[in-house]
C-alpha cells in the first residue's frame, strides 16, 4: 500500500479521476517537451470521454498546457483495457513529436508506461487488514496511528493535520455559500445548494437523532457541492465522494468539541481501510461502480468514528465493514456526466450510513460475532464492480442517467 499522503490528496473537484489526475498528468508531460511544439493533443477513452466534459475535464488539460493550445479528443469507440485512459501527443504541425498514455487509477493516482515519474511507491509491505492486525499484534501497537507511524515519513502528521483544516474549510465554505450549481453544457441540470438551509433547518430541530442527521448531512453537502462547483477539496477516498469523512469529523469537531489533533489522527484509521479498498479492489466509479467510492468513504468514516470513542480495533473493522456491506451493488450514473445528481446526495446519506455503522459497532458487536471480515467485503466489492455492466459505472448512460436524460428538472 501507498501513503496516506497518496490517499488525502488536496485539489479541485468535482473528479479526482476525471480533473486531479488528467492535471497531474498534464504537468508532467508538460515538464518534458522537446523544443518546437506548439499545441498539444490531448485525447481521453473510455469513461474519461463519455463523462469528461461533464467532469470539468477539459478545464483542467487546458489550465496544466498553459499558455500553449490544446485540442481535446473525447474519443467514445475507441476500446482501452482500462476506462480512464488518456493520451498526450505534442504537436509541432501535425507531427507529433512526442506521446505518452496515462491510465487514471482513482483518487487522482496515476499510472504510466511512458512516464515512469508518476507512478508511486508502495511504503506498507502488507495486503490485507488481517495481515496488518498480525502485525500490531506481533508488534504489541496500540493502535492504528501507531502502526501508520512505523512506515511513514515523520512528515505525514502535519501532513495530515493540513489535510483535516482543508476538510473543515470546505465544508465552512460549502455553509456559507448559496445560488446555483453550473452544469456547463446544460442549463436544465442547473440545481441549487442546499448546505446552507439544511443548516439552518438543523438548527431548529428538537429531536437529537433527527437533528444530528441533518447537522451532518448539511456537512456532507457543503463538501460535495463546493467539489461539484470546482472549488479544493480532500479525496476521501475521491472527490466525489470527499463529502462522507469530513462531515462525521467535523460534526464531532464542531459540535461534540473534539480537538483538531484528534480528528486528524482518526485520518490513520480511517486511511488504512481505504488504503485497503484501494489496493485490493478500487476507489473508481468507472471500475468499481459507487460502492467504490460512497462504499469506501462510508467505511474510512464509520472507521474514523470508532477510532475516536476509544473503540477496539475489532469493532472498527466491524464498523468499516458494516458500511462497505450495505453499499454493495451501488451504481455509479451521474446523470449528465455531472458530479451533481445523485452524487451530492449520496454523500449525505454516506455520512448518516457511516453513524449508524458506528452504532452498531459500539452496541451490536460485542453481543454478535460479525461472520463477514473486512477483508471478505473488499474482496465482494471487487466481484461485484467487476460484474457490473459499464453502463453503471461513471458513462453516464444507465441507473439514473439513463432515466432523467437531465430533462426533468433537479432533485
Amino acid at each position: 500500500m501507498k501513503s496516506l499522503s497518496k490517499l488525502y490528496r488536496i485539489g479541485p473537484g468535482p473528479s479526482s479521476s476525471h480533473t486531479i489526475a488528467p492535471f497531474n498528468a498534464a504537468k508532467a508531460f508538460s515538464q518534458k517537451l522537446p523544443k518546437g511544439v506548439t499545441a498539444i493533443r490531448a485525447t481521453f477513452y473510455g469513461s474519461l470521454a463519455l463523462t469528461g466534459q461533464g467532469h470539468h475535464s477539459e478545464f483542467a488539460i487546458d489550465e496544466a498546457f498553459k499558455p500553449l493550445p490544446v485540442q481535446m479528443i473525447f474519443d467514445t469507440v475507441a476500446k482501452k483495457p482500462h476506462p480512464l485512459t488518456m493520451k498526450f501527443e505534442a504537436m509541432k504541425g501535425e507531427k507529433a513529436l512526442k506521446e505518452a498514455t496515462y491510465i487514471s487509477l482513482g483518487g487522482g493516482e496515476l499510472l504510466s508506461h511512458d512516464d515512469k515519474s508518476v507512478n508511486e511507491k508502495d511504503i506498507y509491505p502488507f495486503h490485507n487488514f488481517q495481515e496488518i492486525k498480525d502485525y500490531m499484534a506481533k508488534e504489541h501497537l496500540a493502535d492504528l496511528k501507531a502502526f501508520c507511524l512505523d512506515f511513514e515519513d515523520p512528515a505525514i502528521d502535519d501532513y495530515l493535520l493540513n489535510a483535516i483544516k482543508e476538510m473543515f474549510t470546505a465544508v465552512e465554505r460549502g455553509l456559507s455559500e448559496e445560488g446555483p450549481i453550473p452544469a456547463n453544457n446544460n442549463p436544465k441540470l442547473q440545481v441549487s445548494r442546499t448546505a446552507k438551509a439544511m443548516h439552518g433547518v438543523a438548527a431548529s430541530i428538537a429531536d437529537e437523532e433527527a437533528r444530528r442527521t441533518m447537522l451532518i448531512s448539511s456537512y456532507a453537502y457543503a463538501v460535495s457541492e463546493g467539489s461539484a462547483c470546482g472549488e479544493a477539496v480532500v479525496t476521501a477516498p475521491t472527490c466525489g465522494s470527499s463529502g462522507v469523512l469530513p462531515s462525521v469529523l467535523y460534526y464531532l469537531h464542531h459540535d461534540k468539541g473534539v480537538s483538531l489533533e484528534r480528528c486528524r489522527d482518526a485520518l490513520y484509521a480511517a486511511g488504512i481501510f481505504g488504503n485497503l479498498v484501494k489496493q485490493n479492489a478500487s476507489i473508481a466509479g468507472s471500475i468499481g461502480g459507487c460502492q467504490a467510492e460512497i462504499g469506501t468513504a462510508s467505511s474510512m468514516a464509520a472507521a474514523a468514528l470508532c477510532y475516536l470513542d476509544g473503540l477496539s480495533l475489532h469493532q472498527q473493522e466491524y464498523a468499516a465493514e458494516v458500511a462497505m456491506e450495505h453499499f454493495l451493488g451501488l451504481s455509479c450514473d451521474p446523470v449528465d456526466g455531472y458530479v451533481i445528481i445523485p452524487c451530492i446526495e449520496r454523500n449525505g446519506i454516506g455520512a448518516v450510513r457511516a453513524y449508524t455503522a458506528y452504532v452498531y459497532a459500539k452496541y451490536v458487536a460485542p453481543i454478535r460475532q460479525n461472520k463477514v471480515s473486512f477483508d471478505n467485503v473488499v474482496a465482494a466489492m471487487k466481484l461485484t464492480g467487476d460484474s457490473l455492466k459499464k453502463a453503471y459505472k461513471e458513462t453516464a448512460q444507465g441507473g439514473l442517467a439513463e432515466i432523467l436524460k437531465a430533462s426533468q428538472g433537479s432533485k
